[in-house]
């Protein structure tokens, strides 16, 4: 074996993926009350649409984070795209949110 058992890598890659999933989608929630609120105080289309981007992008995180909960992966190379993708995503949401908050 080259990155050692394969399915103790395989549970660590879903364990982190769905740690990673269950942040941004607290940093999704954090991000919807931060836009609501300009919302609230603005009235402006920019705010609304803030607002629509971030439902999406919270309801296909929870879609995913949730599949990654019933999806059963065979090898640790299966996840690792997703791995990738949830490690960017959760930088940049973290980033997004830095920012938003200011």
């Amino acid at each position: 074996m080259l990155f050692g058992s394969p399915d103790l890598l395989t549970s660590l890659i879903v364990i982190i993926t769905v740690i990673l999933g269950f942040g941004t989608i607290f940093l999704l929630c954090g991000l919807i009350y931060i836009y609501w609120g300009n919302y609230r105080e603005t009235k402006s289309s920019y705010a609304v649409g803030l607002l629509l981007f971030a439902s999406a992008l919270l309801l296909q995180n929870i879609l995913l984070t949730g599949t990654y909960f019933i999806n059963v992966l065979s090898h640790w190379y299966e996840g690792i795209v997703m791995f990738a993708l949830i490690v960017f995503e959760f930088i940049a949401l973290l980033i997004l949110f830095k920012i938003s908050w200011e």
